[in-house]
């Protein structure tokens, strides 16, 4: 269930632009979480372009970024459940962000040139992310989106980490949580 807002200055990318963005982003981020670019997965990623006006919304230095790059200035925030996908792709979905958006503009995506686009992985924690109503995690997204076998011993390893952390210091357990006291003694 990965999320990708784009946000970009005014002008930057025409509707072509954005399509083709669209279509090659999806599959990088498909990949980067799930292992798979797949027809379940693509149900669920979402691309969300944000325009932003470069003279009065958008500054560089405290400046309005008047002279942008060849290309304008982007920023892509990438939601996707903690657990979804390792390091090793998130630096693979980093470079495959850089490549798509020079080969779509026909700029130069070497550094520095393009230092100025950031790519920013947000991950949600487990049991904060919610569809159709219930509360939803890597688990039940890996498995409904035909995500990469290989991802479940990964996520599985994270999420019996992460619960070890809470135990060792102390954390509520879920059901604590779920049933807190009434009374504080």
């Amino acid at each position: 269930m990965p999320l990708l807002r784009i946000t970009h200055q005014r002008g930057a990318l025409t509707d072509a632009q954005k399509a083709q963005l669209a279509e090659e982003l999806t599959s990088a981020i498909l990949m980067a979480e799930l292992g798979a670019d797949t027809p379940a997965g693509r149900a669920l990623a979402y691309v969300l372009f944000d325009e932003v006006d470069p003279k009065t919304s958008w500054f560089v230095g405290g400046k309005p970024d008047t002279s942008p790059p060849k290309g304008g200035r982007f920023l892509f925030d990438i939601v996707y459940p903690v657990g979804g996908s390792m390091q090793a792709d998130k630096t693979e979905l980093h470079a495959a962000i850089n490549r798509i958006v020079a080969n779509t503009l026909d700029v130069d995506g070497s550094f520095p040139n393009r230092a100025g686009d950031w790519a920013f992985v947000h991950e949600v924690p487990n049991g904060s992310w919610g569809a159709g109503g219930q509360t939803i995690g890597i688990r039940e997204i890996n498995r409904f989106a035909g995500g990469g076998p290989e991802r479940s011993g990964y996520f599985e390893q994270l999420l019996a980490a992460q619960e070890r952390i809470r135990e060792a210091h102390g954390f509520p357990s879920e059901v604590s949580r779920a049933n807190p006291p009434l009374n504080n003694p």
